[in-house]
């Protein structure tokens, strides 16, 4: 399984554009096959600091993802959204039956 956290630090007039774009991209990418979890957290001590925590079956799931349509417009229109880069970071993990 791959995992993706991806940090985004929102300028704050951007704060709803960026809300409203994450919506179709959380959807879009909820329904990929490869999918197993796509979630978009807020981090309550950090004003407008996002987490996407992302879970793949595999690195073919992750890149199939990053050619969908929903991912390639949310990287195309996002860069104005962020006060500084995204960081990404990628891990890979075993999920154990408890």
């Amino acid at each position: 399984m791959i995992l993706i956290h991806a940090l985004f630090r929102v300028k704050p007039e951007k704060r709803d554009q960026f809300l409203s774009e994450t919506k179709p991209l959380v959807a879009g990418s909820q329904a990929e096959e490869g999918n197993i979890s796509y979630e978009l957290y807020e981090n309550t001590q950090v004003p407008n600091s996002f987490i996407m925590v992302e879970e793949w079956k595999d690195q073919n799931a992750v890149d199939t993802h990053n050619q969908t349509e929903h991912f390639v417009h949310f990287g195309a229109i996002s860069k104005t959204f962020f006060e500084v880069p995204t960081q990404v970071s990628l891990f890979q993990a075993e999920k154990k039956n408890e």
